[in-house]
Order: structure tokens, then C-alpha cells, then sequence
């Protein structure tokens, strides 16, 4: 798979946004509570935090369960998947 660059257009949640075209991705290897549930907007609101309307630097690494491309992403150089997963562990949704 190739490296590719496109914007973030909006945040689904703390592991799914919506890229210029209108790709939803997901973060490989983040299992961030999902809206509605106990933490799902914390966890949205800090991935919107490091995203939104910024360039994403992306590879596809494969699909997630509900099919949706999964992917390792980064934005201003930084991991967002380890970003994320920090996140997780600082406020308790993973040991």
C-alpha cells in the first residue's frame, strides 16, 4: 500500500474521521469507546483535537470489522494511533 495525504474533514469518533472525499478511516489498533458509550466523547474530542481541518499523512493497512479502511495515520509528525492509545490508558478505558 502507498502513503497518501488528504485533509481531515470531521471526527466520528475516538478512532474514525472522514478525510477530503469523503473516506471514512479508522486508526489501526485503536478500540476507542464509541459515541454514546461511557467515554466516547472524551476520547472523540481529543482525536478532533489533533486532526481536525490538519493534513493527514496515511497508509492503509487493511480493513476494520465493519469495513472500513484501517489505517496508520499521523498529523504535524505525530503517531496518532499511539496518541490515542495513550489517551486510553491515561483515562482508564484500557490497561
Amino acid at each position: 500500500m502507498s502513503i497518501e495525504h488528504a485533509k481531515c474533514l470531521g471526527v466520528v469518533d475516538g478512532a474514525m474521521f472522514i478525510l477530503e472525499g469523503g473516506q471514512t478511516v479508522t486508526l489501526a489498533g485503536v478500540r476507542a469507546p464509541r459515541m454514546g458509550l461511557p467515554g466516547g466523547s472524551a476520547m472523540r474530542t481529543i482525536l478532533q483535537r489533533h486532526v481536525q481541518d490538519r493534513e493527514i499523512t496515511y497508509e492503509q493497512i487493511g480493513v476494520d470489522r465493519s469495513g472500513f479502511p484501517s489505517v496508520s495515520a499521523s498529523a504535524n509528525n505525530q503517531d496518532l494511533g499511539a496518541i490515542m492509545k495513550q489517551a486510553l490508558i491515561d483515562y482508564g478505558y484500557v490497561d
